[in-house]
């Protein structure tokens, strides 16, 4: 068999490798773009305008997951068709297309806006697992396996700084716009989605012409529900498949939320909202490289045992910004809250991502990916329906604790806990995030090690990254184009 990858002893990459990588770096790009100016805060923003209800914000924020049962029959699509890249480029260009059909709800009034809203945000991420699970699969033998943590590490940076960018210039539009407009401020949201399908179709185009590595013949067509059933059979493999689960669904219980709380509770402008999620992006910019390096020398398995208590711990301190006595700096608080989420979800995302290729045997990624992101999605998709609920049931309801002293003057009583509506959904899920990280020991990742000097490596790298901001060359690091990745001397040649 032809093996298209050489080692570094064997010299420079095959001639049309770098140009390769740019058209994967270029479509991460649109892709980013398109996404930032259609999910988070612009579709919450969205809803909001709309007025829709907190149910119909928690069935909307499922949507993309409850849709992922579609990489299995994805799955046996390529499989037979054994054409990764045809598939992916069709049905992101089919998915793309809901996306006009979303910029038209405003036109339909609040209650047919809403229905329209959601079932072009579903069908458009129908397609997009499709698309996903044949990329996933074609992705995992373009990309050298010793080179996951450092080349996807560098391709988040590069996105990460265009939403950041992106999310920046938006925040104004949407603010002047409904200074200018006040009594059609939804109508801006409809040119952002019109943007994102005009990006979304350049996106298509570059998925064509990046080159596809051949799948190699299959001696026999498996049977389906062999197939299917390969990835539940591996008990490693269950074991991470269960640890993604409980913790997706602890995370998309309260994430989802997070901007309906800062729209609608706290009464921020979008323009405030998109300051403190741009923090949050700087410092996932600032981190993700950090998390790379360490990835590659450790393992991802060390990384989540970092990020995950983090990024549980910053949702926790969601709680706590209903104290009375904390809204003189609460904005201060949301700024470190950002920041402190933003490092620990570009670990979880990176190393997740990271240790479900890793994990899944090679030649047999696509039923193993497409498994794992079917079963995440089941319980991720169940959890902000069930948000909703609950935000509703806990907005009639309050748990506080205090204390009070009592002197010669009048008594002083200060709240150290006050849960209500949205600040419990935010305490519960932090709670549940808890057992998840109890079902990562069980997971066994075969390379890197969990050294317990794996703090103190963190923390130098972070200052040398820190460190390096100061300079030009720091600066052109952090948002550098991914080169083709310089290949280990192993002596022996890749499949």
């Amino acid at each position: 068999m032809k093996r298209p990858w050489r080692t570094a002893s064997a010299g420079p990459p095959p001639a049309g490798t770098d140009r390769t990588f740019r058209l994967v770096l270029y479509d991460a790009l649109a892709s980013e773009a398109m996404s930032t100016l259609t999910t988070g805060v612009f579709l919450a923003g969205f809803l909001v305008d709309l007025g829709a209800s907190n149910m119909a914000i928690g069935v909307l924020a499922a949507v993309p997951f409850a849709v992922q049962f579609l990489q299995l029959p994805a799955v046996v699509l390529v499989e037979r068709l054994r054409s990764r890249r045809a598939i992916c480029t069709w049905a992101a260009a089919i998915g793309r297309l809901f996306l006009i059909a979303a910029a038209c709800a405003p036109f339909l009034g609040p209650r047919w806006g809403v229905l329209l809203l959601i079932a072009a945000v579903a069908l458009n991420q129908a397609a997009a697992a499709v698309a996903g699970c044949s990329w996933n699969s074609w992705m995992r033998d373009l990309v050298p396996e010793t080179e996951f943590g450092r080349f996807f590490g560098r391709r988040a940076m590069a996105t990460t700084a265009l939403a950041t960018a992106l999310a920046l210039l938006c925040g104004v539009l949407i603010d002047r716009w409904t200074a200018t407009l006040p009594d059609h401020p939804a109508y801006v949201y409809s040119c952002l989605f019109m943007a994102s399908a005009a990006i979304g179709f350049y996106g298509v185009w570059l998925l064509s012409i990046t080159p596809d590595k051949p799948m190699p013949p299959a001696p026999e067509r498996p049977r389906t529900r062999t197939l299917l059933a390969m990835p539940f059979r591996d008990s490693n493999f269950r074991q991470l498949m269960m640890f993604l689960a409980s913790w997706n669904f602890a995370a998309n219980l309260a994430a989802p939320f997070f901007a309906i709380y800062m729209l609608k509770t706290m009464g921020y402008r979008m323009g405030t909202i998109i300051l403190l999620t741009t923090a949050s992006q700087l410092s996932n910019l600032a981190a993700v490289g950090v998390w790379g390096t360490l990835i590659d020398r450790f393992s991802n398995k060390a990384v989540l045992r970092i990020a995950a208590p983090l990024f549980l711990l910053s949702t926790l301190a969601w709680s706590f910004t209903g104290l009375g006595w904390l809204q003189p700096v609460v904005f201060f608080v949301l700024l470190g809250i950002h920041v402190s989420m933003g490092i620990a979800t570009a670990g979880v995302a990176l190393a997740s991502g990271n240790i479900a290729m890793k994990l899944s045997p090679p030649g047999q990624a696509t039923a193993f990916l497409a498994a794992n992101s079917v079963v995440s999605a089941t319980f991720a998709a169940a959890a902000p329906i069930l948000g909703g609920f609950l935000a509703d049931f806990f907005s009639a309801r309050d748990l506080s604790l205090g204390f009070t002293w009592k002197g010669s003057a009048d008594p002083v009583t200060m709240q150290v806990l006050d849960f209500h509506a949205w600040t419990f959904l935010f305490g519960l899920a932090s709670a549940i995030g808890l057992f998840s990280l109890h079902r990562l020991s069980f997971v066994r990742e075969t390379a890197g090690t969990t050294d317990p000097l794996l703090v103190r490596h963190f923390l130098l790298e972070a200052r040398r990254s820190v460190q390096s901001l100061s300079s030009a060359a720091g600066l052109l690091r952090i948002v550098r184009v991914p080169s083709w990745p310089d290949r280990p001397a192993t002596g022996q040649d890749d499949v």
